[in-house]
């Protein structure tokens, strides 16, 4: 049999291709940009770039879960939550989207409730309540949302039981220092006059988080106690 170079070559070109194909197929989509987008917050524009892998048709589990994590730090919740269900209908295990999606909901929490934006706390709260009941970011949030309420109505026991809800609050979080500051506030409003007990938590918050969401109203708390306990102390002559 004559050998035909042309058609040897025709045939090694088609199975480069079909290996191509079938290396494209096994890699997936191509998701590092998206995540290098992510990485450096810009969460709408890496948004973009998974929903254009979905509009094309070629999105897999692992899409829709990066899709609903930068939809979610867009501030898109609508959307995030479509593409939660999704994930899971593509078959990303749901142990694991819970554990994201949990912990996605905590930060927004303390960011809110670190802000002083009370409703939207409560919200987040409700969703750490539902993916992970007894979790140590839901007991986190339940005492500091209880402390919260106590603190709100103002009277004497409620705000030594609020300091008391706070500090159990740290115990499920140690890393923040959300509990502290809330308790420095709590204790100058039950106690005008009992500046360093308010101030040492104010400090410690700090000292535990110096970049928390709340550390600017803290460093003002602050300023203000201290200029009173200056002019009082000033006044009896301490």
């Amino acid at each position: 049999m004559r050998f035909n170079h042309r058609k040897y070559l025709l045939a090694i070109s088609l199975i480069y291709i079909l290996i191509l194909g079938s290396c494209a197929g096994l890699l997936g989509p191509d998701i590092k940009p998206g995540i290098e987008l992510f990485e450096t917050g810009k969460y709408g524009e890496s948004l973009t770039h998974y929903e254009t892998i979905i509009g094309e048709g070629k999105a897999n589990a692992e899409v829709y879960r990066l899709a609903y994590e930068s939809a979610f730090k867009a501030g898109k919740r609508i959307t995030a939550g479509k593409y939660y269900t999704e994930a899971l209908n593509a078959g990303f295990a749901e142990d694991s989207l819970k554990s994201l999606a949990t912990n996605l909901w905590y930060d927004r929490a303390l960011l809110t409730m670190g802000s002083n934006k009370w409703e939207a706390a409560q919200k987040a709260a409700t969703q750490i309540s539902t993916l992970a009941p007894d979790s140590k970011q839901d007991k986190f949030c339940t005492k500091i949302l209880a402390g919260k309420k106590k603190f709100d109505r103002g009277a004497h026991k409620g705000l030594w039981d609020a300091v008391s809800d706070y500090s159990q609050a740290a115990n499920y979080d140690p890393s923040s220092g959300l509990p502290y500051f809330l308790s420095g506030q709590a204790r100058y409003k039950n106690n005008r006059t009992d500046y360093d007990a308010a101030l040492e938590d104010y400090y410690q918050s700090l000292k535990v988080e110096p970049t928390g969401v709340f550390a600017k109203q803290a460093l003002a708390d602050i300023k203000k106690i201290e200029a009173v306990k200056k002019k009082m102390n000033a006044f009896w002559g301490k």
